[in-house]
C-alpha cells in the first residue's frame, strides 16, 4: 500500500478529522485514534445504532484504524503522547486554537522532539483572526461560506445543503494537504503545521461562484447562475408522481433533443432565457413534466443523448443499477464478528488493490499493542492502566448524540 509503514496518530473528533484520516487509513497508513478514556471520539455515540449495538457514523469513520485510550488532561499522558510523537509521520487534531498547546502538545513541542513531523490542526475558522476560537458546526461554516445562500428556490429561503461540505471538504482537503507535506518531509526532512479551516473549505466551495464575484463583481444568490437552477435547462423539475428529475442539459443538442421528445420544440433556444421568458419556459417545463410519472419520463429518455437523471432517496442509491456496477458498497469486518456493508474510497487505482479491511475499533481496544510498539515496557503500561491515563479496552460513556 502506498501509505504502509506510516504511522497517523489521531487526536479528531467526529467527522472533519474521521475523514481525513480515513482516507490515509484506507490507503495504508497506521492510524492510531487517541482517545480520552471515558468517552472516546464522540462519534462512537452517534446515532444511529445498528442491529448489534454499533454507531453507523463510528463504522463509517474508523474502518482499519486502531484506538489508543490516552487522558491528555493529565501529565503522564501528555508524555506518552511525545513519546508516541517521536516515531510517528502525521498528527491530526481537531481541537479549538490553543488548546493543545495550553496542555503542552502543540506544534512547538512536538516539532522540536520530532522536526519531520507533518503537524495538521482542523477547526472552524481557522487559527486566527477574530472567531478563531468561536464555536461552530457545519451549517455554520456553510453559512458564513456563501453556500447555504445559495440554495433553495429564487423567492423562498435559503436551504440547508443535504450533506456537511464544510466538514467533508476539511477532511479532504486536508489528507491531500498532508501527503504533499509528506512528500516534502521525504525530500527535505522537515516537517511542518498545516491550518485547515473548515470555513475555507466551504468558501472553496464557492470555486467558480467565487471568481465570477472576483473578477465581474457577479453577485451570488438562489437560482443565479447556471448551476444553481437559474436556466430552465438546469433545474429540478416535478413528476406526476410526486417524484423529480434532474435535468442538467447545458450544451444546446442535449437542450434541443430533451424539447423534441418532450413536445417542445418552442423552447429549442430558450435554454438560457431570462428575466419573463425565463419563468414563462420554466412554467411550460413543470406543467408538462407533471404530465408523467418519473419512471415514465426515465423510460422515454432511455437511450436518448439528454442529460436528464431521477433525483433518488438515500435508500434508492444503493439500489440503482450504476452505483452497483460501481461497488460502492462492500463488505467490511464488524467490530461484533461478521461483516456489514461500508463505503469503498471513491478512487480507482489500477495498480493498487484494496487494503485489507480492520473493523473499527473499540475504545482502548490497541492501547496495549500500541504502547508496548512503542518500547513502553510492560511494568510501565500496567501503571498507566491502573491510574487510568489508559486501559484495555472499555465501553465509552456518555449521552448518545441523536440524529
Amino acid at each position: 500500500m502506498p501509505l504502509s509503514g506510516t504511522r497517523v496518530l489521531d487526536l479528531t473528533r467526529l467527522l472533519p478529522g474521521g475523514e481525513c484520516t480515513l482516507m490515509l487509513a484506507h490507503l495504508g497508513a497506521d492510524v492510531i485514534k487517541v482517545e480520552d478514556p471515558v468517552r472516546g471520539d464522540y462519534g462512537r455515540m452517534a446515532a444511529p445504532m445498528d442491529g448489534r449495538g454499533a454507531s453507523a457514523f463510528h463504522l463509517y469513520c474508523n474502518i482499519n484504524k486502531r484506538s489508543l485510550a490516552l487522558d491528555l488532561k493529565r501529565p503522564e499522558g501528555v508524555e506518552v503522547l511525545v513519546r508516541l510523537v517521536k516515531r510517528a509521520d502525521i498528527l491530526v487534531e481537531s481541537f479549538r486554537p490553543g488548546v493543545l498547546d495550553r496542555l503542552g502538545v502543540g506544534y512547538a513541542r512536538l516539532s522540536r522532539e520530532n522536526p519531520r513531523l507533518v503537524y495538521c490542526a482542523i477547526s472552524g475558522y481557522g487559527q486566527d483572526g477574530a472567531l478563531a476560537r468561536t464555536p461552530g458546526h457545519d451549517l455554520n461554516f456553510e453559512a458564513v461560506g456563501g453556500t447555504v445562500g445559495l440554495t433553495g428556490p429564487e423567492e423562498g429561503p435559503p436551504f440547508i445543503p443535504g450533506v456537511p461540505f464544510a466538514d467533508i471538504g476539511a477532511g479532504m482537503w486536508a489528507a491531500f494537504a498532508i501527503l504533499a507535506a509528506l512528500r516534502q518531509a521525504d525530500r527535505t526532512g522537515a516537517g511542518q503545521f498545516i491550518d485547515i479551516a473548515m470555513l475555507d473549505t466551504a468558501v472553496g466551495f464557492l470555486a467558480h461562484h467565487a471568481q465570477y464575484f472576483l473578477s465581474c463583481g457577479t453577485r451570488g444568490g438562489r437560482e443565479t447562475t447556471r448551476h444553481n437552477g437559474r436556466r430552465p435547462g438546469y433545474r429540478l423539475y416535478p413528476t406526476a408522481d410526486g417524484r423529480w428529475l434532474a435535468v442538467g442539459c447545458s450544451e444546446p443538442k442535449f437542450w434541443k433533443n430533451l424539447c423534441r421528445l418532450i413536445g417542445r420544440e418552442e423552447f429549442e433556444a430558450d435554454s438560457s432565457a431570462r428575466a419573463e421568458r425565463r419563468r414563462e419556459v420554466i412554467a411550460a417545463l413543470e406543467e408538462t413534466f407533471r404530465e408523467r410519472t418519473q419512471a415514465e419520463w426515465l423510460a422515454l429518455f432511455e437511450d436518448e443523448e439528454v442529460c436528464v437523471s431521477p433525483v433518488l432517496e438515500v435508500e434508492e442509491v444503493f439500489t440503482h443499477p450504476q452505483v452497483r456496477a460501481r461497488r460502492l458498497a462492500v463488505d467490511h469486518p464488524h467490530p461484533a464478528g461478521g461483516t456489514h456493508p461500508a463505503l469503498r474510497l471513491p478512487p480507482r487505482l489500477s495498480n493498487l488493490a484494496p487494503r485489507r479491511p480492520l473493523p473499527a475499533p473499540g475504545l482502548g481496544q490497541h492501547s496495549w499493542e500500541v504502547l508496548e510498539e512503542a518500547g513502553f515496557p510492560p511494568g510501565e503500561i500496567g501503571r498507566l492502566f491502573a491510574s487510568g491515563v489508559s486501559h484495555a479496552g472499555r465501553e465509552p460513556e456518555g449521552e448518545t448524540l441523536s440524529e
